[in-house]
């Protein structure tokens, strides 16, 4: 006898071969079978985008046989509160199967990330000590990022080996969890190097997972073409929605799209709806009930920092003249650039030096806000007409007259 139906259609989606895996999954089986058939189409719709006919077929999987299988499809296609309860009542019901197991406990441990809990990691270490298999691992490794204290040496020591995985969804996660790590460690480049290896291989199912990713790593021409491809394919709800307008915030400092992410991701996705939240606080706006006070605590110091912006805290200070005021990380770039240079920069020049390429429309946008918030820009060339007194301007005159002492008494550490 061959392996069952929805092992063999379960193996052939894991290496990328769907159609024919929806092949297997066509003809009808009968009783588990068919309950387990179900939840793995299921799984192949979400695959293409639509949340809503998994969730569809998880419920009617599961009411025709409740299995660890159907009910671990079950906890993932339904909301984050309802799939953990689900669960979490699974694990009591169905002991002793060490596979099964691991599965409700790795479905668990996706859904209590999904609300921002901690409990997620030992969740995620249950599933990889009953089954060490690659998602398995690979899932402990992430929230270790988020919530753990392994070093990250040793979670970068232990997901390389997975990136040239025969499965095309074990690279993926291990391309994730690598590149989230570089950010973690301060090293931006290497996540943008990483990432831009996996762009051509990342098929639609992915393409959530790394907007966000993206939008902090890769050049505003790679993130915009992210983002176009994304936009045709992802379903207009829930987390990838959520991630789709993040990353736009984050990629355009805009803040009807960071708002509307944070409303969507505080449900589902909750720790990405702190980057949000973060973000627009730098821009000045507030959020009603805001996340940070509860779930920030529990986060290692690493992902504080990148969720939370702190580690980009800028460190232009004005002299005498109040402090900086809130403009973003993009906003105090462009106002460095412009007190660096006096005398002005074109359009272009000042559009390459933010974005990478001369993208006149986010610019004129960013210069409003500025505008806005006091600063009187001309045109023609960009410059500022009232430029403030500021330790970077103090700084730069120190270095043109030779004073070295004086320039390093001024200097706190990278400007952005």
């Amino acid at each position: 006898m061959g392996e069952p139906l929805p092992a063999t259609a379960l193996r052939l989606l894991e290496e990328g071969r769907d159609r024919e895996a929806l092949a297997f999954l066509l003809p009808p089986q009968e009783g588990p079978l068919e309950a387990e058939r179900l939840a793995l189409l299921g799984f192949v719709e979400a695959r293409r985008g639509n949340l809503q006919a998994y969730r569809a077929l998880a419920l009617e999987a599961a009411q025709r046989a409740q299995t660890p299988f159907t009910l671990y499809h079950l906890g993932l296609a339904l909301p984050p509160k309802a799939g953990a309860l689900a669960l979490e009542e699974a694990l009591h019901r169905f002991q002793g199967d060490a596979k099964g197991e691991a599965r409700l406990h790795l479905a668990l441990a996706v859904a209590l990330e999904r609300l921002g809990r901690p409990e997620a990691l030992a969740h995620a270490a249950l599933a990889r000590l009953k089954d060490p298999s690659p998602w398995n691992v690979l899932h402990h490794l992430r929230l270790e990022l988020l919530f753990g204290t392994k070093p990250l040496p040793e979670v970068l020591e232990e997901a390389e080996p997975f990136l040239p995985h025969p499965f095309p969804g074990v690279r993926m996660l291990a391309g994730h969890t690598l590149a989230l790590t570089h950010l973690f460690r301060g090293s931006p480049r290497r996540a943008k190097n990483l990432l831009r290896g996996l762009l051509p291989l990342l098929e639609p199912p992915s393409l959530a997972n790394f907007l966000v990713l993206g939008a902090l790593a890769l050049d505003p021409p790679e993130v915009r073409l992210l983002l176009e491809g994304a936009k045709a394919f992802l379903p207009r709800e829930g987390w990838p929605w959520g991630f789709y307008l993040l990353a736009r915030g984050l990629q355009e400092g805009d803040e009807a799209h960071l708002l509307a992410a944070h409303g969507l991701l505080r449900e589902d996705g909750a720790l990405y709806a702190l980057l949000s939240e973060a973000r627009l606080e730098a821009l000045g706006v507030g959020v009603e009930d805001p996340l940070a006070p509860r779930l920030a605590p529990a986060l290692r110091p690493e992902a504080r920092a990148l969720l939370l912006g702190e580690a980009g805290t800028p460190l232009l200070r004005f002299l005498g003249g109040g402090p900086l005021p809130s403009l973003g990380p993009r906003g105090t770039e462009a106002l460095a650039l412009l007190l660096a240079h006096e005398a002005g920069l074109s359009g272009e020049a000042l559009g390459e030096a933010l974005y990478g390429e001369p993208n006149l429309g986010a610019l004129k946008a960013l210069l409003h806000r500025l505008r806005e918030k006091g600063f009187r820009i001309s045109c023609s060339p960009y410059r500022l007409e009232n430029p403030p007194p500021s330790d970077l301007g103090a700084f730069l005159k120190a270095l043109s007259r030779g004073d070295l002492e004086g320039a390093l008494a001024l200097y706190q550490g990278p400007l952005l």
